[in-house]
């Protein structure tokens, strides 16, 4: 594992208080996928945001439904799309361009969308029945090999 500096460290401490990442930090591809880590453990959804490039005043809001056995609904895509103009999906949003002062807010406001009861339905298919006492037995079919 990576040994985050103090400032990292307190930036995770935040975020696990938060529900969101304030990734606006230099070099923070080691502390977003620590947060990723920990919000996968937790089961819940991840949502950081970070500098549009190095200097900007902007930046990208990212949700990511991915850390979750979840999807969201076409309710909690509604309620993400009022936050403002973005790409949304069942499994992931993003808002770029997002005046730095209110991506914080944005952030915590996408959290608790994605979080709310009735915003996200489970994302496991149903298994299917397989008949023991039938008469035939199972078939066991070759795998394709991709050619290369």
């Amino acid at each position: 594992m990576t040994a985050f500096t103090t400032r990292e460290r307190r930036r995770l401490e935040r975020a696990h208080e938060n529900g969101y990442l304030d990734a606006t930090c230099r070099g923070n591809r080691a502390l977003v996928k620590a947060y990723g880590l920990w919000c996968w453990r937790l089961k819940v959804p991840m949502v950081w945001f970070e500098r549009s490039s190095p200097h900007s005043r902007f930046a990208t809001v990212r949700l990511d439904m991915f850390t979750t056995p979840n999807m969201l609904t076409a309710a909690g895509q509604a309620v993400l799309d009022g936050l403002g103009e973005g790409w949304i999906t069942a499994h992931d949003a993003a808002w770029r361009r997002t005046p730095r002062a209110r991506a914080g807010k944005m952030a915590h406001a996408a959290f608790r969308a994605a979080v709310q009861a009735g915003h996200y339905r489970s994302n496991r298919s149903p298994l299917s029945k397989i008949d023991a006492t039938a008469e035939r037995p199972l078939k066991l079919v070759a795998r394709k090999r991709a050619s290369a």
